[in-house]
């Protein structure tokens, strides 16, 4: 019989050289499912012998946790469950013991996105050396791109192709894809690359910290806190906001969802669902515009 070892580092493997997981995701299925052997070898139970009497008392215990919020015990279960549906691809299980077990829903809080005026006011602060330069790119680059952030910081000069107005990013899952920038955006980055060299020399990396190394992922939770601060809004800002202001306006100007689950780099449309929420605004604009009984009412 297999070790509890041996079957999770086979998933993990499966999860790295099959399906191409990023770093981040292949960490967090592990740490799921060594959480599940805990709670399993206090009982005496093989990971591979689980029933679906098991499953449910591992449910149980995960919501008798106060420490896990909803979200997190609903993606420790997804975790599960993805591993046990590849053992059984492998025959290695009969059953998924988590299969007639129904997540708990959590609930759809949509991200915060900024208005058009509230980007405006971003993208219009003034810049005058390397660090604000640097900030006010990045702002831009997010928005323009609506990259991840990870995707962003790991951008090479190599990766962009000025003439075309576009950046090869490397996405989840080890997936190239072109994401475009507009022409103010090329006159910022062309003016960043020469004070960057001016200061640096020649770098790889397009985003550097004020010493030259790679910008680190702290230093950019630090920029947006004191841009917020120096704004003075209330609402959340991070990366991920500028993203999903990216998806939302481009939807709310008319971009086929499609187009936009390309340009986010989502495998799945259903991911991008969550971006298709419009304003109210707009849904008046359409009715009136598509309904016969709205169209004679503005004729």
């Amino acid at each position: 019989m297999m070790t509890n070892e041996e079957a999770v580092h086979g998933f993990m493997d499966h999860l790295k050289y099959v399906q191409g997981a990023s770093d981040k995701t292949i960490l967090a299925y592990g740490r799921d499912l060594s959480y599940l052997c805990s709670f399993l070898n206090t009982y005496g139970i093989c990971l591979l012998e689980v029933s679906e009497g098991d499953a449910r008392q591992y449910v149980r215990h995960l919501l008798a946790n106060k420490a896990y919020s909803e979200s997190t015990v609903n993606r420790m279960l997804s975790s599960t469950r993805s591993f046990y549906s590849q053992e059984r691809k492998l025959g290695l299980v009969n059953t998924n013991p988590f299969d007639l077990i129904s997540l708990k829903k959590a609930q759809n809080h949509l991200p915060t996105v900024l208005t058009v005026q509230e980007v405006v006011q971003l993208l219009s602060l003034p810049y005058d050396d390397f660090p604000s330069t640097r900030n006010m790119l990045l702002f831009t680059l997010l928005y323009d791109t609506g990259c991840r952030i990870s995707e962003v910081l790991s951008i090479e000069e190599e990766d962009i192709d000025y003439d075309n107005e576009r950046i090869r990013i490397l996405g989840k899952g080890k997936k190239f894809r072109y994401v475009f920038f507009t022409k103010r955006t090329r006159s910022l980055l062309s003016y960043y690359a020469s004070v960057k060299q001016a200061r640096f020399g020649k770098t790889e990396r397009l985003f550097c910290s004020d010493s030259g190394k790679q910008l680190p992922m702290s230093t950019v939770g630090s920029i947006f806190a004191r841009y917020k601060v120096r704004l003075g809004w209330q609402k959340s800002f991070t990366p991920h906001v500028l993203r999903h202001s990216f998806a939302t306006h481009m939807l709310d100007n008319g971009a086929d969802i499609r187009l936009v689950q390309e340009m986010l780099g989502h495998a799945s449309i259903s991911t991008t669902q969550i971006y298709a929420h419009v304003s109210q605004q707009r849904l008046t604009r359409v009715y009136a515009f598509c309904h016969p009984h709205g169209r004679k009412q503005n004729e």
